[in-house]
């Protein structure tokens, strides 16, 4: 993940005139100088939460075609890495017909929401630049993201959503430098990482407070009885006043921090521990903090809050069936739980779940695993989802199909830009500021993939 450091608008328009190839863009992410969010609506709370599949997750093999047509063109393709007919978990999604599709037998959790309504599959979302076809492809006709198939720099445009060019900022960024103001505490940023530095949440004035599992970081010399933490809360205090600049700024960020975690820590012992049970792994225990950390919204005085939680080992080059299996079967179990602690706090319809990754995987084999493909399936959890149903098209999964850009990597039929713009909308990002936070939206058919109601 990159690092992201404060800049100032003007200094961000420089930077986007020597980096930015288009005119247009330059243009659009230029808005943000002026007064933003007039139109927008931060009424109530809601709240974002991001599940980031590192390493790009095999979705290809999360969601499954089960009829026996689908599933010869899927088993055709996939060869070694098919997964059984009779093992899949059906499902009916509405409006496609049922039994049509089924998921990974892992993913018991996933069905259980998307049965009742509370989970929705967008298929076949990815970066893009403009809507590309095969023959466009092939022939390079139409503008591509830069380092297509890299793993650093499709997890940095996934973020950013901005794949022709880097930028210093993340659409979630942009949204916390749109709606902050009127999102309530100015001492405690809305976006919240449980994965520390990301590229997602970083704005252009905003940046991510990280929290671990276990609370806001504090510092050792403080909690360690061991170590003189009132002798060193007092040279903080000496150093306001130091005669060096370099001293007092360092007293300042050091006195800031923890009074900050201080304040965070005491919201979160302030509200009624959870009763629901989360799986006790990293990913179950960094939602759990989630959960808590929504449940305290009342006390830190937000109305608006986005998470991010990066969950790794989704590059399965090998090993693929024993893997994914595992992956799956955690997510799934972290989401159903999650969802559990959403309707147990009377937060379930203000709480969207949403999963991203890298790229999708081949559907090729290479073994016993699969290579750096290109479109994926993303799955959006929550209350307000109109869920039960796949959002966009199927793709068509045959090798050298219309689908296929080559070696079986499927090209997206919906971008990033949709798929975050329909999830902006329902945060409150107003119609007119959706093009500040996604700067090729108008190369899009549609901005709202109707996902959220």
């Amino acid at each position: 993940m990159l690092m992201r450091h404060p800049m100032n608008r003007r200094k961000f328009l420089k930077v986007g005139t020597q980096t930015l190839a288009s005119s247009t863009l330059l243009a659009t992410l230029g808005g943000m100088e002026r007064v933003l969010a007039a139109g927008s609506d931060t009424s109530g709370y809601k709240a974002l939460v991001c599940i980031f599949l590192t390493g790009g997750n095999d979705s290809f093999n999360w969601i499954v075609p089960s009829d026996n047509a689908g599933y010869q063109v899927y088993q055709t393709s996939r060869r070694s890495l098919a997964l059984p007919q009779n093992s899949l978990l059906p499902i009916a999604p509405a409006g496609i017909g049922a039994g049509q599709y089924g998921l990974h037998a892992s993913s018991s959790g996933v069905k259980t929401l998307f049965d009742s309504g509370k989970a929705a599959f967008v298929a076949n979302v990815g970066t893009l630049v403009e809507p590309i076809t095969r023959t466009q492809y092939l022939n390079r006709s139409v503008a591509l993201p830069r380092f297509l198939f890299s793993h650093s720099d499709q997890q940095e445009q996934w973020m950013t959503s901005v794949p022709q060019s880097s930028v210093p900022s993340g659409w979630g960024g942009r949204i916390a430098d749109l709606l902050s103001s009127q999102a309530g505490n100015p001492r405690l940023s809305f976006n919240i990482s449980l994965s520390g530095s990301n590229v997602w949440q970083g704005g252009l004035n905003t940046q991510p407070y990280a929290l671990g599992t276990g609370g806001a970081p504090e510092f050792s010399v403080i909690n360690d009885p061991s170590e003189p933490g009132d002798a060193y809360l007092e040279l903080l205090d000496q150093a306001r006043t130091h005669p060096s600049l370099l001293a007092r700024e360092y007293a300042g960020v050091g006195n800031r921090s923890v009074d900050l975690a201080e304040f965070v820590n005491d919201s979160l012992a302030s509200v009624p521990a959870l009763n629901t049970v989360f799986p006790n792994d990293r990913l179950g225990q960094q939602l759990k903090m989630t959960a808590r950390m929504i449940r305290a919204r009342g006390a830190v005085g937000q109305s608006r809050q986005m998470f991010f939680i990066s969950y790794p080992d989704f590059d399965t080059h090998d090993e693929q069936a024993g893997r994914l299996s595992s992956q799956l079967e955690s997510l799934s179990a972290g989401l159903l739980a999650f969802q559990n602690a959403m309707a147990e706090i009377n937060a379930e319809n203000d709480v969207t779940t949403f999963t991203a990754s890298d790229f999708g995987r081949t559907l090729t084999s290479n073994g016993d695993g699969s290579d750096h493909g290109w479109g994926g399936h993303a799955l959006v959890v929550g209350g307000a989802v109109a869920g039960g149903r796949i959002y966009g098209t199927m793709p068509n999964l045959t090798i050298n199909g219309p689908d296929d850009a080559e070696l079986g990597r499927i090209i997206p039929t919906l971008s990033t830009d949709q798929y975050g713009a329909t999830l902006a909308r329902w945060f409150g990002v107003s119609e007119s500021d959706l093009g500040l936070v996604f700067p090729n939206l108008d190369h899009f058919g549609s901005s709202n993939l109707g996902f959220m109601g």
